[in-house]
């Protein structure tokens, strides 16, 4: 048996969709105590109001849960349960905001004595330091986490559920409660029992072990099932060039015939109808090297990792500001995952294979100017053909790329990430700031990608042969993870249509991608 094509394999955190800040433990605590607690306690109060909301296709993505009125005994069951049993991490997140806002009143004088005024939720999981501002912060440590994750493994579980990508709940704003056609299973992330479901994706196992291992009868398990081959779909590429596959979004899978490289892996379960693109199932068994750019939630995205991560050799991925609350560790998020094999590129490292090499190229912007080191681009060469991955950057300092000018001139293909109105600071990081973020400043700190003019000035700079635009968030299946409904008049589009005439007017071949594409080169 293997899992059927449009079952998905959901991972929760306290039953909330698994996005990437949820992977850690001080993260997740301030989540659960600045964003779903009080967002399930504002459904619990007046239910009316976010069913209006969640009933108007405009309010999509907002802060309202897409539950109906039936689900109000359960939000008030898991309310009561998350402040009983997750009692401690939410007092870590309570003690951290309150204690960080003592500290802004600091002038630089010796923090020795505020050291033993830490809270005892606190000591021994963080660091008291002054940047050279003199503005004192706390810093996370990281590893320590090992030794005490506030319950946040325990917190952890999966969720099969074939619901159709147009109805899945915005990832940030529901928690996925018990219902019809689903099926919850408690277990870590990086358990035997997950890695077997991911398995199943794409090879034959048997039902009744499977079921062992999850804890489930096999007859709770087999509507999530079917007979027949689990190998991929798709016939694996045997030319002498290389092979670009476009998955959709920012999802590329770089062939030839001896290597494998995936980049920044989301993609659909199963065919929309009427559509022509891959899906997971054209992905191939065997993938070489894992390249993850940055980790937001379409580009590092835990629900895709799981179920990939036996068929992965290597993760390329960036370093991280080391303790900051805003730049989680990459690595430490993909241990929890299960990931072993697992290299950090510094900016300019350069990750060598046969035929060819991986270059980590700085990114700049996108993350609303906050000090985040997780992020970066690449100039991937193999079998003599380079393609350059600008990702989501901005391109607002081209001289960044000047710098290194010589190394990424005439490539083959250029891609280019151009959603250029993004969200505000508050959507993703609101939670982790310890005092309120004026709005004019939330308005101005956006996660936007890059402009038409950045990204021509880019384009006129390396003279690539061909130019894509990608990443746009427009495939159906990024609707709960992106709460993106572009329209014609949209601004993101009409800057997408300046570069790509302003790309044609120097000679190079440019497209806007959605769904599918496939070049070789």
């Amino acid at each position: 048996m293997r899992l059927r094509p449009d079952v998905k394999v959901e991972p929760l955190v306290d039953r909330w969709h698994a996005w990437p800040h949820l992977l850690l433990p001080a993260q997740q605590a301030l989540n659960l105590a600045f964003r779903y607690l009080p967002t399930v306690k504002s459904f619990v109060t007046a239910p009316a109001v976010h069913i209006a909301a969640a009933a108007n296709p405009a309010m999509f993505g907002g802060p309202f849960l897409e539950l109906p009125a039936t689900a109000l005994e359960q939000a008030k069951r898991w309310i009561a349960e998350t402040e009983t049993g997750r009692a401690r991490a939410l007092r870590f997140a309570r003690d951290f905001r309150e204690f960080d806002v003592k500290l802004q009143s600091l002038d630089g004088f010796s923090l020795d004595q505020v050291r033993e005024r830490t809270p005892p939720s606190l000591t021994g999981l963080v660091e008291l330091v002054y940047s050279l501002n003199n503005h004192a912060k706390i810093r996370f440590l990281e590893a320590m986490f090992e030794t005490d994750d506030l319950g946040h493994r325990e917190a952890q579980g999966v969720m099969l559920h074939d619901t159709p990508n147009n109805q899945r709940k915005f990832f940030l704003s529901t928690p996925r409660l018990d219902g019809d056609g689903t099926l919850f299973v408690k277990a870590a992330f990086d358990s035997a029992a997950v890695e077997a479901l991911g398995r199943a994706r794409y090879r034959d196992v048997d039902l009744d072990e499977i079921a062992a291992l999850l804890g489930h009868a096999a007859a709770d398990l087999a509507p999530y099932f079917t007979e027949g081959s689990g190998s991929s779909s798709r016939a694996p590429y045997a030319g002498a060039g290389v092979r670009v596959s476009y998955f959709g979004h920012a999802c590329l899978l770089i062939e030839s015939a001896s290597l494998t490289i995936l980049v920044d892996p989301t993609g659909a379960y199963e065919k929309e109808a009427g559509r022509d693109h891959l899906t997971l199932h054209d992905l191939p068994d065997r993938i070489d090297i894992l390249f993850l750019s940055h980790g937001h939630q379409d580009h590092l995205t835990p629900e895709i990792l799981i179920q990939l991560r036996e068929r992965v050799g290597t993760v390329l991925i960036p370093p991280s500001n080391s303790g900051d609350p805003a730049d989680p560790s990459l690595k430490r998020m993909l241990r929890s995952l299960g990931f072993k094999s697992i290299v950090t590129l510094d900016p300019l490292d350069r990750y060598q294979f046969t035929d060819g090499a991986i270059t980590s190229l700085p990114f700049t912007g996108e993350h609303c100017d906050l000090d985040v080191h997780s992020k970066h681009c690449a100039l991937i060469e193999l079998k003599g053909r380079r393609i350059c991955l600008f990702i989501d950057s901005d391109v607002i300092d081209l001289d960044v790329y000047q710098r290194i000018l010589d190394r990424l001139q005439r490539p083959d293909i250029m891609f280019v990430g151009m959603e250029c109105f993004g969200a505000p600071l508050s959507w993703l990081y609101g939670p982790l700031f310890t005092a309120p973020i004026p709005r004019k400043n939330d308005e101005s700190r956006r996660l936007s990608g890059a402009t038409s003019a950045r990204a021509g000035r880019l384009a006129e700079a390396i003279r690539p042969q061909r130019a894509f635009v990608y990443a746009m968030g427009q495939e159906p299946w990024m609707r709960y993870l992106m709460g993106l409904a572009y329209h014609e008049d949209s601004p993101q589009l009409k800057e997408v249509e300046l570069f790509l005439g302003h790309c044609r007017n120097l000679g190079i071949e440019a497209e806007h991608l959605y769904l599918n594409k496939v070049v070789e080169i």
